[in-house]
């Protein structure tokens, strides 16, 4: 399981940068840590790597791994108390960055996993970022409707990435709320029983003590960071299914996933940093697979540099176009 520690590197240089060379630092730090990650992508061995067996250790890092990414959203919030204008940035970003990378990595493996246990710790920390809603509309939206026009966290082609991130965060609220609302029509069960409305709740609870504990800088670091974290998860599901079409038989239903729905990346050390989630065509055949038994598959397409290097592409829509919508459309053209 020690492949997958890479994480922990990330999320321990921004303290070690912050104390030894200053708030300003951190970020720096974490840009040259991502900019390794894109070598890494590009340079490195591509291919299958087998699947391992067992779970418990591997279990074990997202118990671990959670907690401290929470731990470091808190030691920020009221470390950015005393520091200059550039340094909270420098810190937004570092700690936006990490909770949106390898946070909602490690939410989106407990959250999938049915064990009521991770789904708490899940649960937890898709809170330190504000979108406790996406539990539920990734499950129930995203993995029933991923790669057709009503999965609002697939990207349709041609469309650009800010266009997305306001279409996708509203329509998957939408989404969670709705699916919500017919569970607890459904089953007869009061409206504190509706997981959206506790969210709202528990989510004004938790900006409340923010703000009362660590004032208005520590609450508006908290919500910067949550932004930044959001806006990188999106990224991650914006390139993942980006102009990916399902069909969608007489009675509505769209067709069974294929490799061919998700872009993939095949780097063997890119995957372990990200939690093999760059075999996105394996995650969504079997969603509940833990995340080291995701299996490689040769014939499912590929980004053009890697999950890190793609969303970095996608900032850039015209040149993200440019070089994906040929890809897509000839992808699209090919017979199932």
């Amino acid at each position: 399981m020690l492949r997958y520690c890479g994480p922990f590197f990330f999320l321990g240089a921004i303290p070690l940068f912050f104390y030894g060379a200053g708030a300003g630092a951190t970020f720096a730090a974490v840009i040259l840590l991502l900019i390794a990650l894109i070598g890494v992508e590009i340079f490195s061995p591509r291919g299958a790597v087998a699947p391992v067996s067992g779970s418990r250790g591997f279990r074990l890092l997202l118990f671990l791994y959670i907690p401290l990414q929470l731990i470091l959203i808190g030691w920020a919030i009221f470390a950015v108390g005393g520091v200059t204008l550039p340094g909270f940035a420098a810190l937004v970003l570092s700690v936006g960055v990490t909770t949106g990378v390898f946070g909602v990595l490690t939410a989106h493996e407990a959250v999938h996993s049915g064990a009521r246990l991770e789904e708490t710790f899940g649960t937890a920390m898709l809170s330190g970022m504000l979108y406790r809603h996406f539990r539920i509309a990734h499950i129930h939206g995203h993995h029933r409707w991923a790669a057709t026009e009503r999965d609002a966290a697939t990207a349709r082609l041609g469309e650009g990435f800010y266009h997305f991130l306001i279409r996708t965060v509203i329509g998957q609220f939408r989404e969670a709320l709705v699916f919500e609302r017919q569970r607890c029509t459904a089953r007869h069960l009061s409206i504190w029983r509706n997981r959206i409305a506790r969210d709202i709740v528990l989510t004004a609870m938790l900006l409340g003590a923010i703000f009362f504990l660590a004032g208005w800088r520590g609450f508006v670091f908290f919500l910067l960071q949550s932004a930044v974290a959001i806006m990188v998860l999106e990224l991650f599901n914006y390139i993942a299914h980006y102009g990916m079409v399902r069909g969608i038989d007489s009675h509505g239903r769209p067709e069974a996933l294929r490799d061919d729905h998700s872009w993939n990346s095949s780097n063997v050390l890119a995957n372990r940093l990200i939690f093999n989630m760059g075999r996105h065509s394996s995650h969504h055949q079997r969603p509940a697979a833990p995340y080291q038994n995701l299996e490689h598959f040769a014939c499912a397409p590929e980004l053009p540099a890697g999950y890190t290097g793609s969303i970095l592409l996608a900032l850039a829509p015209p040149l993200w176009r440019a070089i994906m919508d040929p890809k897509a459309r000839r992808l699209r053209a090919q017979p199932a």
